[in-house]
């Protein structure tokens, strides 16, 4: 019985160690925290563009790191263009936008 309660207690201290120590994670380190807001970034930018009757119809792929957006794809007129680019930057939490898009007519 003696043994036992060592042999816990050392597993329960030596777990303890690397939380004192600040070895321990909780999943919100700094890389995650960036990973969810450019999720929730591209996010509210497809509901931009879903909401929107001028780029609502053409596929634009939309990509965040750091909250610094890339647009690409492919549309019809340098006016869809343009509003998918003044979309995404009016996004909170974007800083810069790097708009790919191609018109073909």
């Amino acid at each position: 019985m003696r043994l036992i309660t060592l042999l816990l207690t050392m597993v329960l201290v030596s777990g303890c160690t690397a939380l004192v120590l600040g070895g321990g994670s909780t999943g919100s380190g700094s890389g995650s925290s960036h990973s969810r807001s450019d999720a929730q970034i591209t996010a509210q930018i497809r509901g931009h563009f879903a909401a929107d009757s001028t780029v609502a119809a053409y596929d634009i792929g939309v990509r965040s790191i750091a909250g610094n957006v890339t647009l690409n794809g492919t549309v019809d007129d340098y006016m869809a263009r343009e509003q998918a680019g003044r979309l995404a930057k009016a996004t909170s939490g974007v800083k810069t936008v790097t708009n790919q898009i191609v018109v073909e007519n």
